[in-house]
Formats: structure tokens, sequence, C-alpha cells
């Protein structure tokens, strides 16, 4: 039997149109905009303002949430009788270990495993690009500017696998604030902007016009980048995308840059 399924987070709904689930997605958040798709699925909330009535006219048998703000929704509807899986990985690994769980869930088994093959196939091309670069770079990714802040989690693998030296913070540890003289004595070569929730919309003036960070080498040289977030920041199947818009930042010579145009500025 089919499971109703309600979807609080973009990277859950991106992993069940993946496996081929999207007929059992009964509602999703406002923020759930891709693939295009989604966009006609009924919407009921935000990341945390999820109202009772919203979720229970659609009679869900899953509620998927993925965020550490979501912590009083599990709580509230779990009294309610509502199953609840949270779905936090903060590694590569457990990103694909939640594919599968959620296939799993879905009845979509062998089409989780389809696309965690997928993946590794692209994170693998990916780390193979690198393996031929002269030296790795030091790269900065900033996940939220007030205050800046390092992305964490999985991105610190996105970054090695795309040929740089990202030891500002390690895979697997929340993302966090940096200040000024850490990041003056790491002293980036590139900056790339992924602000959570800006798309492609964030400004490299965030960054150049920023006090005291006029000296670093990234600002000096005009290698402060955007990049559209979802691709770096989402724990779905677009990771891979992610990893090479990195690696076309850094090493176009080997990643190339013209089918990634459109998402880095």
């Amino acid at each position: 039997m089919q499971k109703r399924i309600i979807s609080l987070s973009p990277s859950i709904t991106e992993i069940l149109y993946g496996i081929g689930a999207e007929e059992s997605i009964a509602a999703v958040s406002k923020h759930c905009d891709f693939p295009e798709k989604a966009a006609g699925k009924p919407k009921i909330s935000g990341w945390a303002d999820v109202r009772e009535n919203t979720i229970m006219q659609h009679k869900p048998d899953i509620l998927f949430t993925s965020s550490y703000v979501q912590q009083e929704v599990i709580d509230s509807y779990r009294k309610l009788g509502v199953r609840i899986e949270p779905i936090v990985p903060t590694t590569l690994v457990g990103i694909l270990f939640s594919i599968r769980k959620i296939g799993k869930l879905a009845g979509k088994e062998a089409n989780a495993e389809k696309l965690v093959a997928a993946i590794n196939k692209g994170i693998n091309t990916a780390r193979k690009k690198s393996k031929f670069v002269d030296r790795r770079p030091r790269l900065y990714i900033e996940e939220w500017n007030k205050p800046p802040t390092v992305a964490g989690n999985w991105v610190p693998t996105l970054a090695q696998v795309a040929g740089a030296n990202y030891s500002l913070i390690k895979a697997g540890h929340r993302s966090r604030e940096v200040s000024l003289e850490e990041i003056r004595k790491y002293n980036p070569e590139y900056i790339v902007l992924a602000v959570s929730g800006t798309k492609s919309n964030s400004r490299k003036e965030w960054i150049t016009s920023r006090k005291g960070w006029e000296e670093l080498k990234a600002v000096k040289y005009g290698q402060v980048h955007v990049i559209d977030e979802s691709l770096i920041n989402r724990a779905g199947p677009r990771l891979v995308m992610g990893a090479e818009a990195l690696g076309s930042i850094m090493h176009p010579e080997l990643f190339g840059t013209e089918r990634l145009k459109e998402i880095i500025k």
C-alpha cells in the first residue's frame, strides 16, 4: 500500500523525487522548490511554523523533518501519534545512508540504491579529476553571513573532492562562526558564497566590502564567487553538481566551466 508522505525538507523532497516516490508526497514545505514539479504539491509550512490542522488534514503516514529547528514540531506531532522520521545527516556517507532509509520507508529501495550508486559515481568522477591538481588552494565557503559562518557538515568533503584545502573545519562538524583573526590567519585564496536560503542571490559585496577582509588573497585577486547554495547546502542528489561547481571555480582546466555558467557568478 502506497504511503502518504509529508516532507518538511527541501532535500528530502528532492530525494523522494529522485527515487520515484513523488506520487506518495501529500504535501511539502514552502521551501521545497526543486524539482519544478514540487511546486505543484500542497504547501503547508516553513521550517517550524507548522500548524496542527495543516498537517492532519493530509492524513500522513510519515512526516519527514531534517532540521534541528524542527524539534518542537517533532515533539508535538509525536504526541498526536504521527510517525515522525527526522533525517539529519552531517556527512556525505550519512546522506547516502539517509537515501537508503527514505527509500525503504517509501517502498522504493531499488530506486534508492540506484540513486546512491549514481551519486557515488559522480563524486568519484570529480575526485579523479582533482587527483591531477598541482596544488590545493585554501578555500572558504560561507554558509551564513551574519555572523560569517564557515560551511561544515558534508561541505568539507565536497571541497576536498573538488581539489581544495579546506582546513578551517572538519567534515561532520556543524557549521560555525569564524573570527576576523582566524580568517586572516587562514587567508583563503578562494571564497565561495553559499548563504543558506539565498539560492544564487548572494552578493559578492558581502565579502568584498566587509571590514577587515579587504587584504585577504581571495578579495585582492578577484576570487570571490557566488554559487547556487542549494547545490552545496541541501543533503541530496545535486551535491555532485556542487562538487563539480567548486572544482570549476578552482581548477577550470580540469573541471571545465561551460556546463556550470548558470550556477556560478
